[in-house]
Parts: C-alpha cells; structure tokens; sequence
C-alpha cells in the first residue's frame, strides 16, 4: 500500500534548500493550492498530486535532470517526525523495516514498496502506479534516494547498499550516482530495487528504546487512522486525474482504478455533492488560473497541459468558466 497523504515536510524541506539556491518559492509551488505559510503548519500533510506538481515545477524551473537524486536526499529521519522516531527505537533493523512497511502511509513513497530475501541479499523493491513516463525517471530516483537515507540514518554513513538497479535510462553522469549511493546503479533493469546483505537486518540500532518506540508507534496508528477517515472520493478522483498531466479519462477508467464500477463511483460523487466532470471542470480551471498568472507557458502549452486538443477549445472553456479569455485573464493583477 502506498500513501494518500505526505508529511508537507516532504516539500518543505527540499523546498528550503533549493531557496537557499535561489529557486523561486513562488514558481515551486504553481499550482499546488499551498504556500510556505501552510506547509509550515504543524502537522500539515499534503496530497500526492500536489507534491507531484511541486516536483513538476522544481524539474522544469531548475532545469535539473537529476532532480528526483537532489529531492531525495533533503529527507533524513528526523524529516518525518513520529515515523522516523519509530524506526529508530526499533530494537534491531528487522524490527524498524517492519514498521516502516506497517507505516508506509506516513512516509515519503509514491510507489508500492515490497520486501523479499533472494539468494542471500534482502531486496527492497518499488513498483510504479499509473504515472506519467516523463516522471518516471525522476520519481524512481526521489524514491529510492529517500529510501537509502533512511536505511543510512538507520545504520550510519558506512552504509552501502550492495546494488542499486532502475527500470529507466540514466538520467545524468554516473558519478552523480556513484556520489548518492556509494555504487553505480544498473539502468534499463527489469526493477527499480536495492539489495543489501541478509546479515543487515540483525544489525541492532543504536538508539533502541521500547519505551520511545511504543509511544511513537501509539501516536503513528492514530496518525493512520485520521489520514485514512479524511480522504474522500473527490480527493481520490481528483488525485488520480493530476498524476498524468494533459490525460481526463471517462469516469468508467477512473473507476476501474479505484477497484468500483462506474455506477458505484458516480452514486459516491453524488452524495459527495460532486460529479465527475465538475470535478474535471474545476480542476482544468484551478491549473489553468495558476498557469496562467504563476508561468511564462503559452495559451497552447497551458492548452496542452489541461487536455486540450488546441487552444481554441481551452480559450472557449476558459471564458465560460471566468467571463473573460485567458489572455486577460493573465494581464490581470494577481488576487
């Protein structure tokens, strides 16, 4: 199971970073509904498609190929909070990968993680759900530089996974590589996965403490619970239409991948005081505000990017929601 919610942790903390760098704030977050003073809120979590924006617009505005690598590595443990303690008071690093695996929604993954002894080598393996190709790259590389941060806050700077493999193409000069894991990775691999010595997982950890641990996986259940009461089916609609940019497949698709049929989907939205291609009109309308007033992107690529087949239709569209054509829109102050 992955996550439905992020800690904003996981975009607060490259995102400072990367301001230091002189990356604009404002340009980091177009189109992702937050801002620093919201992701600086105690407790905040963000959705998985406003995070994947935010990673869209740090690719595009840094113009880092490798940026998935540089995201990853702003996440040491303490980034998230009681997940993180958990692992640590763990008493041995069997104890903590269980519950990084039982906890898996309070951390960073947009992947399905799973976990397998072969031939000696335990191997930590992460499938990808419906993304766009384009972010494939950068999304594998974000996952599993977290995850060998946390194997590495776990076990200490000597840690070195024994092989490293992704599915994609590599993305920038091998040291870059060789500099994050201590190994050069295999590309074009049959897994995105990382295997390391069967002996690791009785490595006991040096800020074991059952006390510690026993509260923080108290607080990390309740933490699970709440996440999973607040999520509804608009969020999950309108998390899934935002993981392929450009793509607004019928409602009979969306429902197949919520695991319900059309019917079911269409009963939910309606009780939600929602329907399917309100949800469409009023996602298309946020993007294209936020396009329009936070980038540079022409009237076609904005077009593009919301799904349609010319800048026409989007400019017909655009006016029916706002009353005016997107090009006054864009000349307009900023509300």
């Amino acid at each position: 199971m992955k996550p439905k919610y992020h800690s904003a942790k996981t975009i607060l903390a490259p995102l400072m970073k990367l301001r230091s760098e002189g990356i604009s704030v404002a340009q980091s977050l177009t189109a992702t509904g937050l801002s620093l003073s919201i992701l600086e809120r105690p407790e905040q979590h963000v959705n998985l498609s406003q995070e994947l924006t935010f990673l869209r617009n740090l690719r595009r505005v840094s113009g880092d190929p490798g940026i998935g690598l540089y995201v990853g590595s702003c996440y040491p443990l303490s980034v998230f909070g009681l997940y993180g303690y958990a692992l640590m008071s763990a008493s041995t690093m069997r104890e903590a990968l269980k519950l990084a695996y039982h906890f898996v929604e309070l951390s960073f993954a947009f992947y399905e993680h799973h976990m397998r002894v072969e031939d000696g080598f335990v191997v930590m393996a992460m499938a990808a759900d419906d993304y766009h190709a384009e972010d494939l790259p950068m999304l594998s590389e974000r996952e599993m530089t977290a995850t060998f941060m946390i194997l590495r806050g776990l076990l200490g700077d000597d840690f070195h996974p024994a092989e490293v493999s992704f599915r994609h193409a590599r993305q920038v000069e091998l040291s870059r590589y060789r500099d994050v894991f201590g190994v050069a990775p295999t590309f074009g691999a049959t897994e995105n996965a990382m295997r390391f010595s069967l002996d690791v997982l009785e490595t006991p950890l040096l800020q074991c403490d059952s006390d510690t641990a026993a509260l923080c996986i108290d607080r990390c259940e309740r933490i699970k619970a709440r996440l999973s009461e607040e999520h509804n089916v608009v969020d999950e609609v309108r998390e899934m239409l935002l993981l392929r940019p450009g793509y607004f497949p019928g409602i009979e698709a969306v429902a197949e991948k919520l695991n319900i049929s059309g019917r079911t989907l269409r009963r939910r939205l309606r009780a939600s005081g929602s329907g399917y291609q309100k949800i469409v009109d009023d996602l298309r309308y946020e993007l294209a505000r936020e396009y329009l007033q936070g980038t540079a992107m022409s009237i076609e690529q904005v077009a593009s990017l919301l799904g349609y087949s010319d800048a026409a239709h989007f400019c017909h569209a655009f006016r029916r929601w706002s009353g005016c054509p997107p090009s006054q829109f864009r000349g307009a102050p900023a509300a």
